[in-house]
């Protein structure tokens, strides 16, 4: 299927203002910037969400207040990608827009590598990243009197607030410097999934809530796309800071499209683009880029100017960056993705032709000229898309995305160019997160609430942790509780059992657990050659060998030990890897298979009768696994991941009877809620691991629940 999809341009007015904070008497704000600075300098208390388009310029709308505040502030970025490219950004921005102030401002980038090496070397005599996190902070914000800006990611702010750096029954241990914020801004809030949307917001909300001696938290700034209803009810009725929406009271007279060049006085942020839409499934738009779409690739990439694509596994990465490198002799051809991040600045500034996946969906400025993307939801649709910007004149793009998606952009009628808007409206219809269930906010993350909240009141003596239990229960209420019945403690405190253990290992992080190894990259060229990976990943489409932990640290070079000695404990087995593997004829790598162990016997088989709606998660001690060649090459060195995966595993896990393929089709799941195929004797089963755990059991239990009430005669 393909449609061409002619696009509108987005502009923003600009405002002649003499006061706004940048010292450029050239510069001329939009609106959502001065807002934001209103904001500031009126309201001493508020949750603001900014959801001007991509371009607009939604770094300045907070910095400058910032600086014109001397606040201290924390600026909380999806990736540690993005935290190193606005790093460099934000210190442009103070040299360039605010000479005179932003001298003093101090900007530390905070990640959790940078702890280990950066930091380490900074602080010769911590021992943890909890204690250099905790000496920098004090440096920088107890010690020196001018304005600190933190960046880092949405796990460091978690961990810090729930603890996890410090050690619980010595309040000591904590990094109580992050109470001295007044401001924490989150950018691509949008990008979250239902359960590290809930722990951010409420973990905000908490520090918000605590008397200003104990946090001075008071402005929240959420840069984002435009709120779902469901949020916008969050931030109302959820949060305790004053929610405002910036842009919507300017939506007809700020904003607007324009369809051949910006109007005097306006500023383009997103150009006209002339959109070619195809279909493909997800993980596979390199078969049809290099397949019966050869001849449109190859013209399309040979044009005058700069070719991005965007694709979404590494495998596909490799497969078009291969045969592009291979075609284009003349042509500077270069990859980024998370084995290949080497040399990044001079690569975004000399490629001719750019393949990639998300590392470069946000984050990590370029121009670009013409762009191939695929798109496996609407966040990664809009996102992508958004990599062409600020040029005035048309530009090209392709799109590759699902048959139904493809089809609703296909029936868009259009006399001229389609609107932005009319295209988002679209696309809210047309795609599926198989991670929205609503019954996820009641089952689990008040549950992973309810234990961060009992651990602070064992902390604490009985007087305060009274207080910390009710004020505590009364936001969960809050956030969790809106359903009917309403929630009790003691749903929450049933819903915790089921996961047991895994609220304190796993579901208190903000993203959750996952399987990783700790990886050896051997491939020519790399920058860090120590890291961890999606362990399945690697299974499907690595060239792979594993070794014991033993036999991993005599294959390292000795300068990585280190590193070795500080991730091992966090990854389930240890390989090198020397690249992807090719695939067979239909695109396919390696086949993965979970095999029951007794445990897992146990568990599926624990009552005759039982079933997928009554069986519960359950966090596994260890599971076999089988990888089949499939056409590809043979993993021999199995048998040492074997032994890491047999006991001592600690996996969330949900298993269902039947093919994934059946079971995603059933519940309509999508290709990003992983499940693998399970062996328990001679029936075939799937399951579904961490976070993911938790989202299939919602699915069946909500399934379920519809099926209980059409029965009863409820019209759904």
């Amino acid at each position: 299927m393909r449609s061409l999809l002619p696009l509108s341009g987005v502009e923003l007015r600009r405002h002649k203002d003499p006061e706004y904070p940048v010292e450029d008497s050239k510069f001329e704000p939009y609106a959502h910037q001065q807002d934001i600075r209103e904001l500031f300098q009126n309201s001493n208390e508020f949750l603001a969400v900014n959801d001007s388009p991509t371009g607009g310029g939604k770094t300045i709308s907070w910095l400058a207040p910032v600086i014109e505040c001397e606040d201290h502030a924390l600026a909380v970025y999806p990736t540690n990608a993005l935290i190193h490219d606005q790093y460099n950004q934000i210190r442009e921005e103070l040299d360039e827009s605010f000479p005179k102030r932003g001298s003093d401002v101090a900007v530390l980038p905070i990640t959790a590598d940078m702890l280990r090496t950066r930091y380490a070397t900074k602080y010769p005599d911590t021992r943890t990243n909890g204690e250099r996190l905790r000496a920098l902070l004090r440096t920088y914000v107890y010690q020196r009197g001018d304005p600190v800006l933190v960046l880092t990611n949405p796990d460091i702010l978690v961990m810090m607030r729930r603890h996890i750096y410090g050690r619980t029954g010595n309040p000591g241990s904590r990094v109580r410097q992050l109470n001295e914020f007044e401001t924490i801004v989150v950018d691509e809030f949008h990008r979250a999934g239902r359960k590290e949307q809930n722990t951010l917001l409420f973990s905000l909300d908490e520090m918000y809530d605590l008397p200003n001696f104990q946090c001075a938290l008071s402005k929240i700034v959420l840069l984002s796309a435009t709120p779902t209803t469901r949020l916008e009810h969050h931030f109302e009725e959820a949060m305790s800071a004053p929610y405002r929406r910036v842009t919507s009271k300017r939506e007809t007279t700020e904003e607007r499209s324009f369809n051949e060049t910006p109007t005097d006085g306006w500023g383009a942020v997103m150009p006209p683009v002339d959109l070619d839409v195809r279909s493909a499934a997800t993980f596979d738009t390199a078969s049809e880029l290099l397949g019966e779409d050869w001849d449109d690739t190859e013209s399309f990439a040979r044009k005058a100017g700069r070719t991005v694509f965007i694709l979404d596994g590494i495998h596909e990465v490799d497969e078009v960056y291969t045969h592009l490198s291979n075609t284009f002799d003349g042509r500077t051809v270069v990859r980024i993705d998370g084995f290949h991040r080497g040399n990044l600045e001079e690569k975004l500034d000399d490629f001719d032709i750019l393949v990639s996946n998300s590392a470069v969906e946000v984050g990590i400025d370029f121009t670009v000229d013409r762009l191939v993307f695929s798109a496996p939801d609407r966040a990664s649709f809009v996102q992508r898309l958004g990599r062409l910007r600020t040029k005035s004149e048309p530009q090209s793009a392709r799109c590759y995305a699902s048959t139904n998606v493809a089809a609703s952009l296909s029936e868009i009628e259009c006399d001229g160019r389609v609107s932005r808007e009319q295209l988002i409206e679209t696309l809210e219809d047309a795609y599926h997160d198989p991670r929205e269930f609503e019954s996820f906010d009641w089952r689990y993350s008040a549950a992973e609430a309810y234990h961060h909240i009992e651990r602070r009141a064992r902390d604490a003596n009985s007087e305060r942790a009274e207080e910390i239990r009710e004020k505590g229960w009364e936001r969960i209420l809050r956030h969790f509780g809106g359903g009917d019945p309403p929630l009790t403690q003691s749903d929450v405190k049933a819903h915790a059992d089921v996961i047991n253990n895994a609220v304190e290992r796993t579901l208190q992080w903000y993203r959750g657990g996952s399987l990783q190894a700790l990886v050896y990259d051997r491939t020519p060229g790399t920058s860090d050659p120590i890291k961890t990976y999606d362990l399945f990943y690697l299974l499907r489409h690595g060239h792979v060998e594993f070794f014991s932990r033993t036999g991993f640290d005599e294959v390292v070079p000795n300068e990585h030990t280190d590193d070795v000695s500080h991730l091992a404990p966090y990854v389930t087995g240890y390989c090198t890897y020397d690249g992807t593997i090719e695939t067979n004829d239909d695109g396919y790598g390696r086949s993965v298979r979970l095999k029951a162990t007794s445990e897992t016997y146990g568990w599926l088989r624990a009552d005759d009768g039982i079933d997928d709606e009554t069986r519960k998660p359950r966090e596994l001690d260890g599971i076999g696994i089988d990888v089949e060649p499939d056409g590809a090459d043979r993993i021999t060195s199995i048998e040492h991941l074997r032994d890491e995966m047999r006991e001592g595993l600690d996996v969330l896990c949900y298993a269902v009877k039947n093919h994934p393929r059946r079971v995603k089709n059933q519940y309509n799941l999508g290709k990003f809620l992983f499940l693998y195929p399970l062996t328990v004797g001679d029936e075939q089963w799937c399951a579904a691991l961490g976070i993911d755990a938790l989202y299939l059991h919602c699915a069946v239990q909500e399934a379920q629940n519809a099926v209980d009430l059409e029965s009863l005669g409820i019209d759904l």
